[in-house]
């Protein structure tokens, strides 16, 4: 057997630290239970240990790689300054600062060495393969895709450890959540507004084949000095999804019924995620999906439409446009067609301090 003796290389304020991969060294992956760990040692060992007339400094490594991952603590240290690549190079990027964390790993934000221009990198440490190909999905989905409200994916890349790498456009500005966390909910032209902006996104999306998957607040980043929203994360997302794509999970209270019952999505359950996101928007109860009371009834009749049980009896954009509907809509309620730039009230803090988001 041949151990494969890994070392990372980490650049960082010009000076090269070097970091064994003990994973690497037992020949196992990450998220590897004490049960392998032990049994890869065992059978490492009978292979170089100097008494079996192996190597004794790869036998000692070996040790140094048991003693680190079968502490707990030992290892969770381990784990925390392999995973976290804050102020080192990857590529042709340097990682400047932690945006985010979540269940494939971290966000930061970080800049391109040569150009010194804002990315934002998503890096998946500790995941498995079948997550790896989740995330690979998420590239492929917009990798040729170029919209205003879309990030643009710039690189992907595999490090030195075997983990992932996305590269991303950057993206400032709070999300929808921080938005209401913040001020409460919004105004009905502000939620609507913000609905045409991602129906717009939705509208080119589905017109490539992309279904997002995973619609709600979390995923909204809304740049209020701009009145323009991104959507973000697409690794839930489905590429031309047929009667045998796979369903890869969903958020509660904003995924759409099929979703939940773990059927193939498809552009009207967007939709239906985009009405419960309208709701939570507008101060409404998503567990219940009642709109509150004082929305006028035919914003409340257009949200009505997109939460239809049945995924066939919802609008499609083959009957209807809805760009154009709820273009009209603002009209009818508002005066306008346009929001007029106006400001939502209590944002300026958060818009100041907010870094950005996981993409």
């Amino acid at each position: 057997m041949n151990v494969s003796i890994a070392i990372m290389y980490i650049f960082l304020s010009g000076v090269v630290f070097i970091m064994d991969n003990y994973y690497e060294t037992l020949e196992i992956s990450p998220r590897a239970r004490t049960s392998v760990i032990t049994a890869a040692y065992k059978a490492l060992m009978k292979e170089y240990h100097p008494d079996n007339g192996g190597d004794s400094k790869i036998a000692q490594r070996i040790n140094e790689a048991r003693d680190i991952l079968l502490d707990a603590e030992k290892r969770k240290r381990y784990d925390h300054k392999r995973e976290d690549v804050s102020g080192k190079v990857i590529g042709n990027y340097r990682v400047l600062e932690l945006i985010a964390q979540g269940g494939f790993g971290k966000t930061y934000k970080g800049e391109q060495i040569h150009l010194g221009a804002p990315v934002c990198i998503k890096h998946a440490h500790y995941v498995s393969p079948q997550d790896e190909e989740i995330l690979l999905k998420e590239a492929s989905a917009i990798w040729d895709l170029r919209h205003f409200s879309i990030p643009t994916m710039r690189d992907v890349l595999k490090l030195d450890d075997g983990s992932i790498a996305l590269v991303m456009s950057y993206v400032p500005g709070p999300t929808l959540e921080q938005v209401i966390d913040k001020v409460g909910k919004l105004d009905p032209e502000h939620v609507c507004w913000i609905t045409e902006r991602v129906l717009n996104a939705l509208k080119y999306l589905h017109y490539n084949g992309v279904v997002h998957g995973d619609v709600k607040p979390q995923n909204i980043i809304v740049q209020p000095q701009t009145h323009m929203v991104v959507i973000v994360d697409y690794g839930l997302s489905a590429i031309r999804p047929s009667a045998d794509s796979e369903n890869h999970g969903y958020t509660p209270f904003f995924a759409s019924p099929e979703q939940e019952r773990g059927g193939v999505i498809v552009p009207e359950s967007d939709f239906y995620s985009l009405a419960m996101t309208m709701i939570y928007a507008l101060g409404g109860d998503v567990a219940t999906r009642r709109v509150p009371s004082g929305v006028n009834d035919e914003l409340c009749d257009f949200i009505k439409r997109l939460l239809v049980y049945n995924v066939l009896s919802r609008p499609s954009w083959h009957k209807e446009d809805l760009c154009d509907t709820i273009q009209r809509l603002r009209l009818n309620l508002f005066g306008r067609a346009s929001s007029d730039m106006k400001p939502i009230e209590g944002l300026e803090e958060v818009t100041k301090n907010v870094r950005s988001r996981r993409l």
